[in-house]
């Protein structure tokens, strides 16, 4: 097993956001290991597989498809990439039955990836779901504590 620099395994992580970021899931296939791979997505009891995976991120795609990832901070260690996100976008297509609403989001999220040989073989999501459906209308917002005392 060949292990890369933390600096080797965060440009691998980075190109996996650029790829979903530019619709450009062939790029995936260079830098994620599609037979080993498993996906740990906020809601799904069970790891996806790399073509669920694949599926799930190109329905976000559908949703959202000018959606612009910001990495804010990466930490490698090992064979693990932490990377800090900023996902915005506008919420033009249906998202899990949901029907578009037009409106623009901007949620913070995080990815941890294990990167083996070169390629990206697991990862873990974690994101601001609520506030994402909170900001496309599909969840009313939450009042705030001082309207609340009112």
């Amino acid at each position: 097993m060949e292990t890369k620099s933390g600096n080797e395994n965060k440009q691998i992580a980075r190109r996996v956001f650029e790829a979903f970021e530019k619709d450009n899931f062939n790029e995936l296939d260079k830098i994620v290991d599609s037979t080993k791979f498993k996906l740990h997505f906020p809601g799904k009891p069970e790891a996806l597989k790399f073509d669920e995976a694949i599926k799930l991120n190109q329905e976000y795609r559908d949703a959202f498809p000018d959606v612009k990832i910001t990495i804010e901070k990466q930490i490698a260690e090992g064979d693990f990439v932490l990377t800090r996100l900023t996902y915005s976008g506008t919420n033009k297509g249906s998202l899990q039955g949901i029907p578009a609403s037009g409106k623009k989001i901007k949620v913070n999220g995080m990815a941890l990836q294990q990167i083996v040989n070169g390629k990206v073989v697991e990862e873990w999501d974690e994101f601001d779901t609520l506030g994402m459906m909170m900001q496309i209308g599909a969840i009313p917002e939450m009042e705030t504590m001082n309207n609340s005392k009112k």
